[in-house]
């Protein structure tokens, strides 16, 4: 019995539970003081019955509910027998005490308002409220008491009944109230304790992928930056294909790498969303980057479509939507053989301020069977019936598509496939994401101004591009053959001259014999190398909405850059300080900036910067972060703090294999005037430098030493 009594009580009991518990405690010890107050002062038996027999009936229902955990039916029942059999009773027995008898009824009420849940609450609660707001119309006093011919003992004795009956009430309600709040505190400190806990492991987590970043780029940064040297040398044909093949496969391995380690920031079947605004322009570059980087030894077609009035700025959770695309462009990429792969990204609205953002993947790839549909979204059944089916030599945890699924329905979105067995596949899915501004993915402005000329290498090429430059509204021609060419040259004055890198020997002649001003643009894959002689720009295929806006709008990226090596100007009275704790990083720094003329200074710790600094004039230090002692932020710190303005100006580039989502926000918050991530490349160096070097210490380089690359 004693065990009994103390489980009733303990506070590892679920709060429903031991809130029950607690409020029929009281319930109880009200009957009791209600008995003997009967007794002292009114001395009626049948309300001392009365209130005794209810008493007993909470102990009895408060015990049964705990042994059967059903707490809803002993709550109703008790709220029946108090609030419409025993309330009742004692109002008719001391009907010439009616002002106390509200205060008791308001207890009936909050009795089955506390222990109820909100929908049973309100019904029967309404229905108390209509009973006691009908007996108190019927039964009312003419006096404050309730009694018309009172005595001077009958009105002490109703006020003092009035007074008990506030004390009881406010008593019973105020510790079941108490207990209540009790419950939700130590809910809410819990709930503090978990969410430090999974800040720490989410720290955690994140540390070890900047670590893992740092270890793997670090060598990277040797390799792709060494490899970039040699590019700029004067070697042989076949040697430069060599050493592309080598960049390329850097780049790939680089890509691979970055889509390993958000894949690892998702728990194996579970699913976390983390919601914040993010860049949809951005996110579409990094996502097409990385599958083109995959398809450079296929013989896959791969086409994007996206439409350019999608909202650019999103609310969601772009480490899931990343983990989306990745996925099902794998999966197509896995199960296509020969062929052509289409993503195509569009968007319909639902309010407002929210989207559906809807996402296709088409392939000409194996398909299908009707009777593999069923195992489609279940971890390890599609892949296994498809392995054994079709394709035996693919690999994969056959998680991927399962994967998707959970995400999806997290995100209160839907994924669906159609397919043609043999013929290829269709997977759509779409997710509603709330738009923050009305800026669009991609746009270009004064768009009537141009006038495009395109020459590509066959008709699937060319529609994919007219369909591009219609969504902007640019007036265009296309040329289908080199006769086609020269006549439209003749006819029409272009801004641009968009030509296929595999077409270009066609129109060589051409464009050699007339003087075009036209800016020309030559298609590549990513692992070719670029023929177009006359051409100034190159766009890396696929070819979308958003390359081609940014090359109309001057702007560069991974998609759109120059042909010819810059390098057009030295800066031989610079003095460039370069922190890392790497020595094969600190050459391969020194070795491009000595391409410059820049003198260089090394230095292997922070310590080792500062005290160089105390002796030497810099113009500008390129510093490591992930440094033994004193990392690169302790670095900036005591940089700034040192006399002398000169410190507080000087151009310092956070030099660093820190390329996890919020490290660019992170360093120019710490101070830092700009982000460089490895590996370094020629072409990152030189916007640097350009960008930050004083003018006085750049000179121009004689034209006639720029190389083609």
């Amino acid at each position: 019995m004693i065990e009994f009594i103390k489980s009733l009580y303990d506070k590892e009991n679920d709060e429903e539970l031991y809130v029950f518990n607690v409020t029929h405690t009281i319930c109880v010890i009200g009957m009791v003081l209600v008995c003997v107050i009967v007794r002292l002062f009114f001395d009626n038996p049948i309300a001392i019955y009365l209130s005794f027999a209810t008493s007993v009936l909470f102990l009895l229902t408060m015990a049964e509910a705990n042994r059967t955990r059903k707490l809803k039916p002993a709550i109703i029942f008790m709220s029946i027998v108090f609030n419409f059999l025993y309330m009742p009773e004692m109002y008719y027995m001391f009907d010439r005490s009616i002002s106390v008898m509200p205060v008791y009824f308001l207890f009936g009420l909050m009795y089955s308002v506390i222990l109820l849940d909100a929908k049973t609450a309100i019904v029967l609660g309404g229905i108390e409220t209509i009973f006691y707001s009908i007996l108190l119309f019927l039964f009312n006093g003419t006096m404050p008491t309730g009694l018309e011919q009172a005595s001077t003992k009958d009105i002490y004795t109703s006020y003092m009944a009035a007074i008990v009956s506030i004390i009881i009430v406010g008593l019973c309600a105020g510790c079941t109230v108490r207990f209540r709040f009790m419950f939700h505190q130590r809910a809410q400190e819990e709930a503090e304790i978990l969410k430090a806990e999974a800040m720490d492991a989410y720290i955690a987590k994140d540390m070890f992928l900047i670590n893992m970043s740092h270890e793997i780029r670090t060598p990277m940064n040797a390799i792709v930056g060494t490899v970039d040297l040699l590019l700029d040398q004067d070697v042989s044909e076949h040697v430069s294909d060599s050493i592309y093949n080598i960049l390329n496969s850097c780049n790939a391995l680089l890509s691979l790498t970055d889509e390993l380690m958000d894949l690892s920031k998702s728990e194996n079947g579970e699913v976390s969303l983390y919601v914040a605004t993010y860049d949809l322009s951005d996110l579409l570059m990094e996502v097409v980057n990385m599958m083109t980087v995959r398809l450079t030894e296929s013989n896959l077609d791969f086409f994007v479509n996206i439409n350019n009035s999608i909202p650019r700025f999103l609310y969601g959770d772009v480490s899931k939507l990343r983990q989306l695309f990745v996925n099902i462009l794998n999966n197509a990429v896995k199960y296509t053989p020969s062929g052509k792969i289409i993503l195509r990204v569009d968007c319909k609205p639902i309010d407002t301020d929210t989207i559906d953002l809807i996402v296709d993947v088409e392939d000409t790839g194996v398909g299908i069977k009707k009777e593999d549909m069923k195992n489609l979204f279940i971890r390890n059944e599609f892949e296994s019936s498809v392995s054994e089916n079709e394709n035996e030599n693919v690999d994969g945890s056959g998680l991927g598509l399962a994967i998707c699924a959970e995400i999806i329905n997290e995100m209160n979105g839907e994924i669906t496939v159609q397919s043609e067995y043999r013929h290829g596949s269709v997977f759509t899915f779409k997710v509603p994401q709330r738009f923050t501004s009305m800026d669009t993915v991609a746009f270009v402005p004064d768009a009537d101004s141009f006038r495009i000329l395109v020459f590509e290498k066959d008709g699937d090429h060319a529609e994919h591009i007219r369909r591009i430059l219609d969504s902007f509204n640019i007036n265009s021609d296309y040329a289908w053959t080199r006769q086609d060419l020269e006549r439209l040259i003749n006819v029409n004055k272009y801004t641009h001259i968009f030509i296929s890198n595999e077409r270009y020997e066609e129109c060589e002649t051409v464009l050699s014999n007339r003087l075009i001003e036209s800016n020309i643009v030559a298609f590549l894959d990513i692992d070719d190398n670029v023929h177009v002689q006359k051409a100034t720009t190159v766009l890396t295929r696929p070819i979308h909405a958003l390359n081609v806006a940014s090359l109309l709008k001057n702007e560069t990226n991974s998609y759109v850059r120059e042909i010819t090596r810059k390098g057009g100007f030295e800066c031989p009275h610079a003095t460039i300080l370069v922190v890392d704790d790497n020595f094969t990083n600190l050459n391969v720094a020194s070795a491009i900036l000595s391409k410059y003329g820049a003198n260089v200074i090394t230095a292997l710790s922070g310590k080792d910067c500062l005290r160089l600094l105390k002796d030497q004039d810099v113009d500008m230090i390129f510093l490591d972060y992930m440094m033994p002692e004193m990392n690169g932020i302790d670095t900036l710190e005591n940089i700034r703090k040192m006399p002398g303005s000169r410190f507080a100006s000087m151009p310092i580039i956070a030099l660093t294999a820190n390329v996890v989502s919020g490290a660019r926000e992170m360093f120019l918050e710490a101070g830092f005037d700009d982000f460089m991530a490895k590996p370094i490349s020629i072409d990152k160096m030189e916007k640097v430098l350009r960008k930050y070097l004083r003018r006085d210490l750049i000179t121009a380089k004689n034209p006639m030493k720029e190389e083609q690359v």
